[in-house]
């Protein structure tokens, strides 16, 4: 991992934020607002984005709003998937990996934090794998998703579920933050990052 960013600190840091999110836009504007929002505010905290490299639905809509504001955008795609249709083609720094498993341990290795956007099969896949790690201790990392208009309650119930029947414990379960709004990721980064600064809900 690129750092250990679990204490808070009083002075801002600069991280690499790795941002989960889907190729899709879904059916809610809210959702593409917000990965518009995300985008605005991580370059505002002077952040980099490492993604997964698409153009397209909330994954472009992340990058292009970091770009606008003339943020750093890490992308990281496999071969399969690096055509014309899906590839961000604004992204400088788009690094064609090989598959999938050499795209996630690649975005894993310059991550200091994680942040789950709403998205399918994929997105929840990538965001437990990192939850599974951090409960092996193989990072430190925060973890948070955005649960915007109610998206992951039944991503929430079913943790809770999992501790009720003693699949889980209370304590692997805090190792994931879930926020309602862009301004709640705001003071997460706050408190993980030492960052403060506008959130782009203007």
């Amino acid at each position: 991992m690129a750092g250990d960013a679990s204490e808070p600190s009083g002075e801002q840091t600069m991280a690499c934020i790795c941002v989960f999110c889907g190729s899709r836009s879904g059916n809610d504007d809210a959702h593409t607002e917000a990965a518009r929002q995300l985008g605005s505010t991580l370059t505002a905290h002077g952040h980099s984005i490492v993604y997964g490299g698409g153009g397209v639905g909330l994954m472009g809509e992340l990058a292009d709003a970091a770009l606008q504001h003339k943020g750093r955008v890490i992308g990281v795609i496999p071969e399969a998937l690096a055509n014309a249709e899906l590839m961000h083609d604004r992204v400088a720094d788009m690094r064609v990996v090989p598959d999938m498993h050499v795209r996630k341990a690649t975005m894993h290795e310059l991550a200091d934090g994680y942040i789950a956007l709403p998205g399918g099969y994929g997105t929840l896949e990538e965001l437990f794998e990192v939850l599974c790690w951090a409960q092996l201790e193989f990072h430190q990392s925060p973890v948070a998703m955005l649960n915007l208009n109610g998206y992951y309650d039944g991503l929430a119930s079913l943790i809770d579920n999992m501790v009720q029947h003693d699949f889980l414990s209370q304590s692997y379960k805090q190792l994931l933050t879930s926020a309602s709004s862009i301004a709640e990721l705001d003071a997460w980064l706050e408190r993980h990052f030492g960052t403060t600064a506008t959130t782009g809900e203007e």
